[in-house]
Formats: structure tokens, C-alpha cells, sequence
């Protein structure tokens, strides 16, 4: 491939890049990567990696929030949501035992 080929792969592989930033939230969650479409075209938050998110971090990411929620994916923010409250009390039942 000479140079103008590699030029326009490269150019393909931006704007599809672009559109995908653009357009969609890349979701990591404990069940794999979703495509969550975003409320509004724009930059904020093209990924995010909910995996351990707690109720702070869901209060802080509104906007992921209501896209999943828009797009009728809600079971990926319970099950990672009900993961982050049980590590919280988890941790907090560890501070709060005995030291032995």
C-alpha cells in the first residue's frame, strides 16, 4: 500500500473514532463492554469503567446514567451497583470488628 493508502485508512479509522466518541458511551461492566448511546452528542465520558462504582459515582456520572437508563440497560448498573454496596459494607463491617 503506498502512502495515500495509509493516509486514508488512517483518516477512515479517525472519523470512525470520532463518530463512536461522538455518539456513544463505551461501558465497561462486570458482564462485558456495552455501546450505551449518548443522551447528547459530545466528548464527556466516551468510556467508562462502571465495575466498582459505588452510589457516589453514579450521582457524579448523571449523564451515563440516564443513557443507560434511556436504553433499556438498566440490569448493567444494578448488578455493579449491588457489587460497590456490598464492598462498602464489607469494608465498613471490617473496620468496625474487633482487632484480634
Amino acid at each position: 500500500m503506498n502512502r495515500s493508502g495509509f493516509f486514508l485508512a488512517g483518516l477512515f479509522v479517525g472519523v470512525a473514532l470520532t463518530f463512536v466518541g461522538l455518539k456513544y458511551h463505551v461501558v465497561r461492566a462486570s458482564d462485558g463492554v456495552h455501546l450505551v448511546p449518548k443522551l447528547t452528542a459530545d466528548f464527556r465520558e466516551p468510556y467508562m469503567d462502571i465495575r466498582e462504582f459505588s452510589l457516589s459515582d453514579w450521582n457524579n456520572h448523571r449523564t451515563l446514567a440516564a443513557a443507560i437508563m434511556r436504553s433499556n440497560r438498566s440490569q448493567i448498573m444494578q448488578s455493579n451497583t449491588l457489587d460497590g454496596i456490598r464492598s462498602s459494607v464489607n469494608q465498613t463491617l471490617d473496620e468496625w470488628a474487633p482487632k484480634q
